[in-house]
C-alpha cells in the first residue's frame, strides 16, 4: 500500500473512532441532536449486529469477518500491488470502514452508530459505514468501467467501455 493510501485509511479510521468517542462520552442513549434540519440528526445507538442490525448478537463472528476482510485486503495489496487510483481508494475506504467497526466490536462489544437521516427512514449509521459504502461503490465503478482485465477474464483485455 502506498503511503498516501495508508494515510487515507488511517485518517478515515481516526475520524470514525474520534466521532464514536465523542458520541459515546457526550450523549446518552436517549439524546438526539438536530445536526442539519430536514437532513440528519445525531443520536447514540449501540448496534450489536451488522448492517441494519442483521446478525444481532453475533459480535464475535462479525469481528472475525471484519478482521479476515482486513487481512485479505492487506494480502491483496501486497500480492497484486494495485496502482489504479479508483481501485486503491476503494480498497482503502473498505479496509478503513471494516477496521473501524471491528475496533468497536472487539473493544466495546458493539458498534457505535450515530447518524440518523430525517428525510428518509433509514437505519442509524457511522463514518465507517459510509466509508464501506463509498468504497464498495467505487469498486463497482472500477470493475464495470475501468478494469481492463475484466472482459473475457483475460488480463489486459478491453471491456466495452475501453475500446
Amino acid at each position: 500500500m502506498t503511503v498516501f493510501w495508508i494515510l487515507v485509511a488511517a485518517a478515515t479510521v481516526a475520524a470514525d473512532q474520534f466521532a464514536k468517542w465523542l458520541i459515546s462520552t457526550r450523549l446518552t442513549l436517549t439524546d438526539c441532536i438536530t445536526a442539519i434540519p430536514g437532513l440528519f440528526d445525531i443520536v447514540y445507538v449501540r448496534n450489536f449486529g451488522a448492517a441494519f442490525s442483521m446478525m444481532s448478537g453475533r459480535v464475535s463472528l462479525l469481528s472475525v469477518i471484519s478482521v479476515v476482510f482486513c487481512l485479505g485486503v492487506i494480502v491483496y495489496w501486497i500480492v497484486k500491488r494495485p496502482k489504479k487510483p479508483l481501485l486503491c481508494a476503494s480498497l482503502s475506504l473498505m479496509f478503513a470502514g471494516a477496521l473501524g467497526n471491528a475496533v468497536d466490536r472487539i473493544a466495546r462489544g458493539y458498534v457505535v452508530d450515530f447518524v440518523k437521516t430525517t428525510f428518509i427512514e433509514f437505519p442509524v449509521f457511522n463514518i465507517a459505514d459510509i466509508a464501506i459504502v463509498i468504497g464498495a461503490a467505487l469498486l463497482v465503478v472500477y470493475a464495470v468501467w475501468f478494469d481492463e482485465g475484466a472482459a473475457n477474464g483475460k488480463k489486459g483485455g478491453k471491456n466495452k467501455w475501453n475500446r
